[in-house]
């Protein structure tokens, strides 16, 4: 996209573009994303830069147009390091677009999502009796949108100034007008923290402070976006929340798929962008037992250790940071051979008060020296997530169901060769969080853990799964108690942190947790992929002759707006699979 150069500019072509688009357009990789979260930051980085008054440095700025869908209010925010790195609490100015587009305000506002409507409201009056905002309003006259969102921003603002569209566009609000706005309230935010400002560490989330006791995940999330695209690599729409919610529902995924399509890179990114401890094991294709990963007692009865045991150890001993491990081409070795004692233990989870805890890996009794017994009784932790790259070719072993219905399996399958970014590493989404154990930690094991207030939102899930049950019962492929539950557990997570939209949360589902266990040669596979082809996309095609598949994939094509969108194309793929090839599953 063209480089904007001022900020009348940028703001005339939001409040042009932003409503279509976010009526009309899809919005993943749109350009007016990356005006937002990235040319309007630089520019206002730039202009900060200019000023002999203020240092760019204590500031991070991040913009916004949504989290996996559009934002009725999007929002340029700039915050003191100190103060706060998070639009939930703390105070920062921010730059404010109604949901009309006919208004952008440039603000003093506080963080709302973590504080009580009464506190915010309370501290806004005391925040206006205490800064001297010279010629920026104090009323209470902001007007954003009635969505609840836009109320809550409305309700915490303390001072703004109005910018209107027609001001704008005609050049009646000039970009020296917008300039010197900006640097007047930066410096009112200068004043604010050298003599009003009260240090409080638990709002901060710098790298080499405690984590935030209670994280926004929304936040997390977007820090987690931004930090990946300031590092030069760029992933499809919806990836990263998916991650998460697998990681969050079981500490075990698989990233599956062709080489070189980023799933290693991915583990390690999410992993320095959230400053967890991070580990790296590459798998070897002689890899028979449990010993090979874990460790063996040598012929004098000594423990070696195995590349993977220290870590789980530091895990157990350190329970305020969280542990991600990555197995590097899980499936060079065959899996059920090495990772059988892992998938056992996993199946072991119980909560004990607010833990997760399971069996022993190594029983103390299997060890004869003293000085190993530093490794006995150790568990699987709650803080300690297992992720594993696989590459499905021919040149690795398949999985079996045991392993696929013990993992949310995400397919990295799609090739988008203009997808990417070049971005200069000074992007402010290069800092570390240092993140809560709490961000990815499960609350639920067993559907009784997710209480009688969510048992309306279960039995509409459960519902949709008895369905697809039915389907797959003809094959003999139906899910079981296990597969429910997590799915169930994946489901809850999203409809709390609100990250993906219903039907594309149940579609990651479906895609991870149903259609990988579909294959075969019998043409009852093929009717099973034809009625759930009718249940993805609302086509039913059971009672036409002929290929089938191109029909299908031709009418997913066509239609954007399918209740399924992901699983209606693999399913239309493994329907033509079957025509052309007699055999059919879910892996190329």
């Amino acid at each position: 996209m063209v480089e904007i150069r001022s900020l009348r500019e940028s703001f005339v072509r939001i409040m042009s573009e932003y409503v279509h688009a976010r009526d009309h357009e899809g919005y993943g990789g749109h350009e007016l994303g990356t005006l937002i979260r990235q040319q309007l930051p630089r520019l206002i980085l730039e202009n900060l830069s200019a000023s002999e008054d203020i240092n760019p440095n204590n500031y991070r700025i991040n913009g916004s147009i949504g989290q996996g869908n559009w934002a009725y209010v999007p929002w340029l925010v700039i915050m003191d390091r100190d103060i706060t790195v998070t639009t939930q609490e703390g105070e920062y100015v921010a730059y404010l677009f109604s949901e009309d587009m006919e208004r952008v305000y440039l603000a003093f506002n506080q963080g709302v999502t973590k504080a009580d409507r009464r506190d915010y409201l309370a501290k806004k009056n005391i925040l206006r009796d205490s800064i001297n905002f010279q010629d920026f309003q104090v009323d209470d006259n902001i007007r954003l949108s009635d969505k609840p969102l836009g109320r809550k921003y409305e309700q915490s603002t303390v001072a703004y100034r109005q910018y209107n569209k027609t001001d704008l566009v005609n050049g009646i609000t000039t970009e020296e007008q917008l300039i010197n706005d900006l640097h007047q309230m930066m410096l009112i935010y200068q004043e604010y923290k050298e003599q009003i400002w009260q240090p409080d560490n638990s709002a901060n989330q710098n790298d080499n402070l405690e984590p935030t006791s209670e994280p926004v995940v929304a936040e997390v999330i977007s820090h987690i976006k931004e930090y990946i695209t300031a590092k030069g690599f760029a992933y499809p729409d919806g990836l990263i929340e998916n991650f998460y919610l697998s990681l969050k529902t079981k500490p075990f995924v698989l990233l599956a798929g062709i080489s070189g399509t980023g799933k290693t890179k991915l583990v390690q990114l999410f992993a320095e962008a959230i400053g967890c401890r991070y580990k790296l094991i590459s798998v070897r294709p002689d890899w028979n037992d449990g010993s090979d990963l874990l460790g063996y007692k040598n012929i004098q009865g000594k423990f070696v250790a195995g590349p993977i045991i220290d870590f789980i150890k530091a895990a157990n001993d350190d329970a305020d940071n969280i542990y991600l491990v990555c197995l590097d081409e899980m499936n060079l070795a065959r899996v059920e051979y090495y990772f059988s004692d892992f998938l056992s233990i996993m199946e072991t989870r119980k909560k004990v008060n607010k833990n997760i805890v399971t069996d022993t890996i190594i029983d103390s009794n299997y060890f004869e020296n003293k000085s190993d017994q530093a490794y006995a009784d150790l568990i699987l932790p709650d803080n300690l997530y297992i992720v594993g790259t696989v590459n499905m070719d021919e040149t690795t072993h398949p999985f079996s169901k045991k392993v696929l219905d013990r993992a949310n399996t995400i397919e990295f399958s799609e090739i988008h060769l203009d997808m990417f970014t070049l971005l200069d590493e000074t992007n402010s989404g290069l800092d570390t969080w240092k993140v809560n154990p709490a961000f990815l930690k499960s609350k639920y094991v067993t559907l009784r853990d997710c209480g009688i207030e969510n048992e309306d939102k279960l039995g509409d899930i459960i519902g949709r799964l008895m369905e697809i049950n039915d389907i797959l019962k003809e094959a003999n492929l139906q899910i079981g108690y296990r597969i429910r539950d997590e799915i169930c557990f994946y489901m809850l997570y999203n409809n709390q942190e609100e990250l993906l939209t219903e039907n594309a949360a149940f579609d990651f589902q479906l895609m991870q947790k149903v259609l990988p266990r579909i294959q075969g040669s019998s043409e009852t596979i093929k009717r099973v992929l034809i009625k759930l082809f009718y249940f993805t996309a609302g086509r039913d095609y059971s009672n036409e002759d002929g290929t089938i598949g191109s029909k299908a994939i031709n009418f997913v094509n066509a239609n954007n707006d399918l209740p399924f969108p992901r699983s209606s194309a693999k399913i239309a793929f493994m329907i033509k699979r079957f025509e052309e090839d007699g055999f059919t599953s879910f892996w190329l």
